[in-house]
């Protein structure tokens, strides 16, 4: 696994609309089933609305098991704040705890340094069984950060800044960063407008582009209450930012969030 998390590479896939509810709080999920994503081969993040209005994240496997599901949470950006906690919590031991459903079987939760319930797993018919899943939990959580550590190309990037706010850029699949954010208070909420990213800048009337001062042309994208989520470096000609504007339309679909 790599080092603790410090500055955390984003990649964000998938923001799954479903009709359906995951379990409810203090309740373990059905046993096994599919995470639903069209990724294979690592495992992954998935995050989702239920038809309560609520958000919740899966930790699926790389066979699209669900191995760890989160509780209810009442926001996005507090459900991102659930799947950055599952990352500074999943190696150490003391925050699993192993339970007894009603019907005998096991399950175990995932708990944060306050106590509070992360995620809980699918059930299993014995301990061992729920011991193992644990690790599978560790193990497959491991092979995420490192899949994100070398990832390269289109994608979002987090880090903090001197003044030790959080930031994110959107490189372009040459690397080159296109758009960066303004600093925020909190990582989940860098992470949550990484998602208004990916929604209002597929729409080119959410991009205003202006004039710089040195005479050059830059744009920001708003979100659809006016704020500015992300700006563009300088470019020599309007017709430059216009066409940098139409490269980030055409390559956001392309970006994975999480």
């Amino acid at each position: 696994m790599t080092a603790p998390r410090t500055v955390f590479s984003l990649l964000f896939v998938l923001v799954a609309l479903v009709s359906g509810c995951a379990a409810q709080a203090g309740e373990p999920p059905v046993s096994g089933g599919e995470g639903g994503a069209a990724l294979s081969g690592r495992p992954y993040f998935e995050l989702f609305q239920g038809g309560n209005g609520a958000h919740y994240f899966h930790l699926s496997a790389a066979n699209h098991e669900i191995v760890l599901a989160s509780q209810a949470y009442d926001s996005r950006t507090a459900a991102l704040n659930g799947v950055l906690s599952v990352l500074d919590n999943v190696e150490t031991s003391a925050r699993y705890k192993i339970e007894i459903a009603a019907d005998g079987s096991y399950y175990f939760t995932l708990r944060a340094r306050n106590g509070s319930v992360i995620g809980t797993s699918e059930t299993y018919a014995t301990r061992s069984g729920a011991e193992s899943g644990v690790a599978a939990v560790i193990r497959n959580v491991g092979s995420y950060l490192d899949w994100q550590a070398d990832r390269t190309g289109a994608r979002f990037e987090l880090q903090t800044g001197v003044d030790g706010r959080f930031y994110f850029n959107l490189h372009a699949k040459n690397g080159e960063i296109v758009l960066s954010s303004q600093g925020y208070t909190d990582e989940a909420a860098a992470l949550n407008a990484t998602f208004s990213v990916a929604e209002s800048g597929l729409d080119a009337a959410r991009y205003d582009v202006r004039p710089s001062a040195d005479g050059g042309y830059y744009f920001n994208l708003l979100a659809p209450n006016g704020q500015v989520i992300g700006t563009s470096e300088v470019y020599t000609s309007r017709a430059s930012a216009e066409r940098a504007r139409d490269g980030i339309i055409a390559l956001l679909p392309e970006v994975e969030l999480l």
